[in-house]
């Protein structure tokens, strides 16, 4: 083995030293480019997405917020509409609305019920049933006709009423009503 020099052994690290500087400097440039940027880029991107996902959160808890007072709002807006929802029928069922005023008339007390129903009239949803009624009664009784009418299922709008006095001491009156009663035949 020949004997090596100093000046060989320095001439040979320092060659050594430069090769291990290169491969450190070309490890460098490899882990920066394949290695920390796309990692921080991910890091950029998973960051955006988390502050976009934090909005969205911190949105929709404050929607979420409201839901129990939307949730009592939906309540009781659905019992008004149970109150205020009609029946539309797909048939006139002129006989059986007949039958049920003539009823409630009678538990109202009211005498001289006379109806005249009109020609069945055809719109483009619906079709209508004019109605004539005339009777007598007491005020509170006729009164109370009127609001059982209005809280039957079968959709009927008053078109006019006439209420005159009778006999004022007695609080008799003479009605004359015209409504239409609705029906659908789709």
């Amino acid at each position: 083995m020949p004997k090596r020099t100093i000046k060989s052994q320095i001439a040979w690290c320092a060659r050594a030293h430069w090769v291990l500087s290169i491969l450190m400097g070309v490890l460098l440039v490899s882990f920066i480019l394949f290695g920390w940027r796309p990692a921080w880029s991910r890091q950029r991107q998973l960051r955006t997405e988390i502050d976009a996902a934090a909005r969205v959160l911190d949105t929709n808890q404050s929607r979420a917020s409201n839901m129990s007072v939307l949730m009592r709002e939906v309540a009781r807006l659905q019992s008004q509409l149970a109150r205020f929802n009609k029946k539309l029928p797909r048939t006139a069922e002129l006989g059986e609305f007949i039958r049920e005023i003539t009823q409630v008339s009678q538990q109202c007390a009211l005498h001289k019920l006379v109806h005249q129903p009109g020609q069945i009239r055809r719109l483009e949803l619906y079709s209508e049933v004019p109605i004539t009624m005339n009777f007598e009664g007491n005020f509170n009784d006729v009164f109370l006709f009127l609001r059982q009418m209005e809280q039957m299922q079968r959709l009927a709008r008053v078109k006019n009423i006439t209420v005159r006095t009778r006999d004022t001491k007695l609080g008799t009156v003479d009605v004359s009503m015209a409504m239409n009663i609705y029906f659908s035949e789709l």
